[in-house]
C-alpha cells in the first residue's frame, strides 16, 4: 500500500450547490456529472463523489492544489455499479475505492496501491 485518505461531508452543503453550474462544472468531469443527474438522490451521489475526490487526493499524498485539480480525478462506475478511480496523468496507478452516504453524511476511502517510491 502507498497511501490511503479518507472523507466525510454533511450532504446538505453539496446539496445547496446543485443548482450552480459553475460549482457543478468546477468540480465534476462531464461523465460525473451525467451521473449526477441521472442519479436518483442527487445530492447523496455528488457527496459521494466529492468525498472520493478528496479521499483520492490525501491517498496520493497530494491534496489540492497546484499538481492535482478536482477534475483531474474522475470517479467512474463498472457495471456492477462499483466506484473505481481516473487519475488524469497517474493512470497507471491502481485504486481500491469506496463510497458511503446516508441521509446526512457522505464518505469515502481510498486505497493507492503499490510499492512506496
Amino acid at each position: 500500500m502507498r497511501g490511503i485518505g479518507t472523507d466525510i461531508l454533511e450532504i446538505e452543503r453539496i446539496g445547496a450547490l446543485l443548482h450552480r453550474e459553475i460549482f457543478l462544472r468546477r468540480v465534476f468531469t462531464e461523465g460525473e456529472r451525467a451521473y449526477v443527474a441521472h442519479a436518483p438522490l442527487p445530492a447523496e451521489t455528488a457527496a459521494g463523489l466529492f468525498c472520493a475526490k478528496e479521499a483520492v487526493s490525501k491517498a496520493l499524498g497530494t491534496g489540492f492544489g497546484t499538481q492535482i485539480a478536482l477534475r483531474d480525478i474522475e470517479i467512474r462506475h463498472t457495471e456492477a455499479g462499483a466506484p473505481c478511480v481516473m487519475v488524469r496523468g497517474h493512470e497507471d496507478l491502481s485504486w481500491s475505492l469506496s463510497i458511503s452516504h446516508c441521509r446526512s453524511y457522505a464518505t469515502a476511502t481510498a486505497i493507492l496501491w503499490g510499492q512506496d517510491t
